[in-house]
């Protein structure tokens, strides 16, 4: 199950996800395995189903998290509040937070604003695991600047 879930995903991290998912679920469903005619054909497909809902999900959070967090990094200064120079200074503190790696993405993205395709060919990564990467970076991103907004 691991192999098929890393083949879709290209991710070992999220495949171990995807098939731990897959028999928390199959568990629940445990009273039904008995009763049909191919259990494994089920399995299969439930984890199959996993990890195209995780690849959707990573697809939709890219497009939608980040994008406030990049607004202000890109114009930072557009009004000349305190305010926001602030906001500007905790993303720019956010962004240091992460690995290098993620940093590089989040320049590439944000400031260079390439495609996770062009990103894929410069960095020879696979689009599949930046954009798990960038989805990491965001969830970084908002619990960093999360902390200092409560400070």
């Amino acid at each position: 199950m691991r192999q098929t879930a890393a083949a879709i995903l290209h991710d070992d991290d999220l495949a171990n996800d995807a098939v731990q998912e897959a028999f928390v679920r199959l568990w629940r469903k445990r009273w039904r395995l008995g009763l049909m005619e191919d259990p494994q054909g089920f399995a299969m497909r439930t984890l199959r189903n996993l990890c195209i809902d995780m690849l959707r999900r990573d697809k939709n959070r890219q497009k939608n998290t980040g994008a406030a967090a990049a607004e202000i990094y890109n114009h930072p200064y557009d009004d000349d509040s305190l305010e926001a120079e602030q906001q500007y200074r905790q993303v720019e503190q956010a962004i240091a937070s992460l690995s290098p790696k993620q940093q590089q993405l989040i320049e590439m993205k944000y400031v260079k604003q390439m495609s996770i395709h062009e990103m894929a060919q410069q960095t020879g990564l696979s689009e599949t695991y930046i954009t798990t990467l960038l989805s990491r970076a965001y969830a970084a991103l908002r619990t960093e600047i999360a902390k200092h907004q409560a400070q």
